[in-house]
């Protein structure tokens, strides 16, 4: 028996009365989620024969709890969670099918959590959140690239920098992984939220050095960096905000945004880094830009690295599943599918999906 419209509304009522269902602000939540990542045993993640990093979610909440204006950043032509959350049609369309138990178990009205309600907001049919950096996966790359502080081995920890911040996974990995941090970004409520993370959990004997400014302007000191590291932004894909910083608004063709926001952060990672050291960009081709990962390459060798390596970020465990029915009752392919694969081949495992993520060697 489908749920009536009255108890929709009723239920449409009760959210709206509640306000939108963003992470918990609680200080006591973010201190237990904050322990959590510190004491992850992140090793298992690594894979050094096959190359592949792995990742959790621990942490990732945390973050996404100082970025609520995330969840109204357009990707494309995309609904953001938050517009469906305004159109009273799409979130009782999304209620109905929480209630009625297509697409997601049949749930109580009572039943209803947060974290239900942003599952639901973000899978409802032509919506997409933007996506984070997994603090875990960022963490295991820093063990893997840059020095700890060792007594006994007489090291310090080394010093990194994110050129495209986003929305805190990289900086909670630093956190976590115990070395120094340099990160670009000029988006202001990004910015913003990124202080707040390093003001209530960066170390004190560490730094954190956070600039609002794109990376194609930021050139660090010569031969300070002992690690790059990022993954850029996909030009006219993620507005991430209409600051005239913002490089999809300075550079209004692809090819002036390859040439002086991408080349240009790379070339200024090779002035920062110091002879040996690694840069490693995460990037993937889409549809809008099928030959991201092509062009990454090109343009790192022209700046004057060398291809040392690729590793890969596992994604996923989703793909090859069967065909599944979104919001609306509409058969599709896993998003997990694998796709727009140009040179660089994906390791051959069964369920699982990655992302390229190219180590460059000064």
């Amino acid at each position: 028996m489908s749920a009536s419209d009255e108890l929709i509304q009723q239920v449409y009522d009760e959210w709206r009365e509640k306000g939108f269902p963003y992470y918990s602000t609680d200080d006591a939540w973010r201190n237990q989620r904050f322990e959590q990542l510190m004491n992850y045993k992140r090793d298992v993640l690594v894979d050094r024969r096959s190359k592949i990093i792995g990742q959790t979610q621990h942490g990732q909440s945390l973050a996404w709890s100082f970025m609520e204006h995330a969840w109204g950043i357009q990707c494309g032509k995309m609904h953001t969670p938050m517009d469906i959350w305004n159109d009273e049609e799409k979130l009782k369309h999304g209620i109905s099918k929480l209630l009625n138990g297509v697409f997601f178990p049949k749930t109580l009205p009572h039943k209803i959590t947060d974290s239900l309600m942003r599952l639901m907001l973000r899978r409802v049919t032509g919506t997409q959140m933007v996506s984070n950096f997994r603090p875990t996966a960022a963490a295991a790359l820093y063990d893997v690239f840059v020095a700890k502080d060792s007594p006994l081995e007489g090291t310090e920890a080394g010093t990194v920098w994110d050129p495209s911040m986003g929305y805190g996974g990289r900086l909670l990995g630093a956190i976590a992984a115990g070395v120094n941090y340099i990160g670009t970004d000029p988006c202001i409520p990004t910015y913003e939220g990124l202080e707040k993370i390093r003001d209530n959990y960066g170390h004190s004997n560490k730094r954190y050095e956070l600039r609002r400014e794109g990376s194609e302007t930021y050139v660090p000191p010569e031969e300070s960096l002992d690690f790059v590291m990022t993954s850029p932004p996909y030009f006219g894909w993620e507005a991430y905000g209409d600051e005239p910083e913002q490089s999809s608004i300075k550079f209004d063709t692809s090819e002036m945004w390859k040439e002086h926001f991408l080349k240009q952060t790379i070339a200024n990672a090779h002035v920062g880094l110091k002879t040996g050291k690694y840069l490693a960009l995460n990037v993937a081709n889409t549809k809008q830009y099928k030959t991201f990962e092509e062009d990454t390459v090109t343009l790192a060798k022209e700046v004057g690295f060398e291809h040392v390596d690729t590793w890969w970020l596992s994604l996923s465990t989703q793909q090859g599943k069967p065909a599944v029915m979104n919001l609306d009752g509409e058969l599709t392919e896993p998003k997990q599918k694998q796709r727009y694969m140009g040179e660089y081949v994906r390791p051959d495992i069964p369920g699982k999906k990655f992302e390229p993520t190219f180590i460059f060697k000064k």
